[in-house]
């Protein structure tokens, strides 16, 4: 029994003695491993991934030319470096840097540029690769502009009767700085302050912008995500007018008493327009009188053009806000025929001559004048239908000549729609009245007749 004991201690300790012998043996090569590596191998390669691209170009030839970088195609790259063993295994994506190569760069526009790596630490390692290994960088230099800026209310509506007067529709302040790329800024054609407010108004109002929005000269809309603005709150005034459509209506002058100028029928392009009042409470002609037309002037295809604001200047108070800036009146002459008629002596009077120790009598033989009338009645009319007046109620008291013209008046004494076309004037004669001495003594110096005797 106690043989068997002792052997089983002798293998406890054999087997002890193995163990610690496989213990130092693996320890030994390890050893050996590092060293021969270490001998054989010196440098390992490493890839860091994630290596973040920096933008900074300052002090390169691109920043010496104004420029900077407007977008890159490249945020983060891999790297794949070798160095020593004992060093490289310490480094990591914060460890490097990568940056755009840009010393060559001295004109605005879109470039591919090499990428490079840079550390910062004192390890000392060699890049074998970057990917990618370029970017597609767009250079450009920043500006500044000031644009005026308009509103935009997509989504006000006004109440019946009432509309919006564009003159007075403006923003406060009127104009932004808009900085950022040249080019871009070169696309800005309008800038508008806007506001997506839901509202119907019947009175003038005012209200704060949402957003801006810039448009090209095309009426595109243009991204703001490289501009900025010196300030993007505005207030929109809104001016509301109260509205109505009226008839146009010229007014026929320099008529005879007895004439109809009912019977003239005129047309007018367009028929009527929209004007506004800023008082809330205006009321509105039936017709607006753009104007006046002689009578003499109505001639077969007569038309003649009227500006809208003259007409308007007479009522400060009225605002056109057709867009219509004249109107275009023309004699409706279906129906209607010309003649030319011959006056004698007979048919030219003098009325209302003054009382200035003067007599006025007419030279002038005879006149040749055209008529219009409706073609039904135009050969019925003859010469002696016809007067012309020279109404000397008008007449310049500073014309001191004997022999004087002076302009007719024309009218017709037959029928009330018959005009004459025909812009007359005759020659008077004006002669100083014997004085009352001097009737007296011609009367003396009459010698006698045969009945007085």
């Amino acid at each position: 029994m106690s043989v068997i004991k002792k052997l089983g201690n002798n293998l406890k300790r054999v087997a002890k003695n193995n163990l610690s012998l496989a213990i130092y043996s693996v320890i030994i090569a390890i050893l050996v491993w590092l060293v021969v590596t270490i001998t054989l191998y010196p440098s390992v390669p490493k890839t860091i991934d994630n290596v973040t691209l920096k933008l900074d170009i300052s002090g390169s030839t691109a920043s010496e030319n104004g420029l900077s970088i407007i977008s890159c195609d490249v945020e983060k790259v891999n790297v794949k470096i070798k160095g020593s063993r004992t060093q490289v295994g310490n480094l990591n994506s914060d460890s490097l840097e990568a940056y755009i190569d840009a010393e060559n760069v001295s004109t605005a526009g879109k470039k591919t540029l090499n990428i490079r790596i840079r550390s910062n630490s004192d390890i000392k390692y060699e890049v074998e690769s970057v990917t990618p290994s370029t970017a597609s960088v767009v250079f450009d230099r920043y500006d500044n502009i000031e644009i005026p800026v308009s509103p935009k209310l997509p989504n006000v509506k006004f109440a019946k009767g009432k509309t919006l007067y564009n003159d007075e529709f403006t923003c406060e302040p009127e104009v932004i700085r808009v900085t950022g790329p040249s080019s871009q800024l070169e696309k800005i054609s309008k800038c508008y302050a806007v506001s997506n407010k839901n509202m119907t108004l019947d009175s003038s109002y005012t209200l704060s912008s949402d957003s801006i929005e810039l448009y090209s000269s095309d009426n595109v809309i243009i991204d703001q995500s490289l501009l900025k603005f010196d300030t993007t709150s505005f207030i929109i005034n809104i001016p509301v007018l109260t509205q109505a459509t009226v008839k146009l209506r010229a007014e026929i002058v320099n008529s005879p008493s007895s004439f109809n100028t009912e019977s003239i029928k005129l047309k007018y392009e367009p028929e009527s327009i929209t004007i506004a009042s800023k008082n809330s409470q205006a009321e509105f002609p039936e017709y607006l009188e753009i104007g006046e037309i002689t009578l003499s002037s109505l001639d077969i295809g007569y038309s003649a053009s009227f500006d809208v604001s003259k007409a308007l200047s007479q009522n400060k108070d009225l605002i056109n806000i057709s867009d219509i800036e004249t109107v275009t009146v023309s004699l409706n002459d279906e129906n209607l025929e010309k003649r030319s008629l011959r006056l004698d002596s007979d048919h030219i009077r003098i009325s209302n001559a003054p009382d200035n120790g003067y007599e006025y009598n007419i030279l002038t033989a005879g006149l040749n004048i055209d008529i219009i009338a409706p073609a039904d009645i135009i050969d019925k009319i003859s010469n002696s239908d016809f007067y012309a007046t020279a109404n000397l109620l008008y007449l310049d008291p500073s014309v001191t000549t004997d022999q004087f013209p002076y302009d007719v008046t024309l009218s017709c004494t037959k029928y009330d729609n018959v005009w004459a076309v025909t812009r007359s004037s005759i020659l008077i004669q004006r002669t100083e009245k014997p004085k009352a001495a001097d009737k007296e003594s011609t009367e003396e110096d009459i010698p006698l007749t045969t009945q007085n005797r």
